[in-house]
């Protein structure tokens, strides 16, 4: 956590020195808020749930056994879940070129006690119509997500029924039941907003998102596909205006 941080300031400082430098380009920090839904399409019999399963199965030896249908159905496996999200992101643009980046630390699609780091590159831009204090925002590019501190137990945790869930996490934290906690994705974003302030160095919004899981299932079966809404407060680092 101490080296996102790091990262995070880092990029801000960066941003905010060139910036300066060039009126051109401006960097804004964004609070946020608001909720997902995640499309992992986890194939369960193939992770380590099995081993809960044949637990289970057990104690149904007498009554004419225990089919996995049967444990799907009991425990209410689902392949996508909603979450609350959260969290802040430092965004990158060039006022005569449509291009962008956006680096995000958000809490992570499988928890809203997780956290998750990406960046995405790519083109869009805000478009005001007639000058006026409302605005239009279409982005889409690649995103890198380098850790979804979530993605895995987690994951498989949200994705049974609430009773279920409220024993599961009393006991089951495998290391990566799902593979990997990284991914590459494709992203896109569109929403609109109101400048807000004399100066209009900061403005209020919502944002749609979806976010598809690119990653080769050679290397992670389950998706980290989502889509979501975003309340956003941003704010210009630089003496710039929106």
């Amino acid at each position: 956590m101490k080296k996102i941080a790091t990262l995070l300031i880092g990029v801000w400082l960066c941003g905010s020195a060139a910036a300066q430098k060039n009126e051109n380009l401006f960097i804004r920090l964004g609070i946020n808020a608001g909720g997902s839904m995640l499309f992992h399409n986890t194939h369960f019999y193939a992770t380590n749930l099995q081993e809960v399963y044949k637990w289970v199965s057990i104690s149904h030896k007498d009554k004419g056994g225990y089919t996995w249908e049967e444990f799907e159905r009991d425990y209410g496996l689902k392949d996508r879940f909603a979450q609350p999200r959260y969290g802040l992101n430092a965004y990158v643009a060039h006022r005569l070129f449509p291009v962008f980046g956006n680096v995000e630390f958000m809490s992570s699609p499988s928890s809203y006690q997780k956290m998750s780091v990406a960046l995405t590159i790519g083109l869009g831009r805000d478009f005001r119509p007639l000058e006026s204090d409302y605005f239009f925002s279409l982005h889409g590019g690649f995103r890198r997500l380098f850790r979804d501190w979530g993605w895995g137990s987690e994951t498989i945790i949200h994705s049974t029924s609430a009773e279920a869930r409220e024993y599961m996490k009393t006991f089951y934290n495998p290391s990566y039941p799902l593979g990997v906690q990284s991914g590459n994705m494709l992203a896109l974003r569109v929403g609109c907003g109101r400048v807000v302030g004399p100066a209009e160095r900061a403005a209020i919004g919502l944002e749609a998102y979806y976010e598809l899981d690119l990653t080769n299932e050679t290397v992670r079966q389950a998706r980290m596909t989502t889509a979501g809404i975003n309340l956003y407060f941003r704010f210009d680092l630089a003496h710039t205006s929106f």
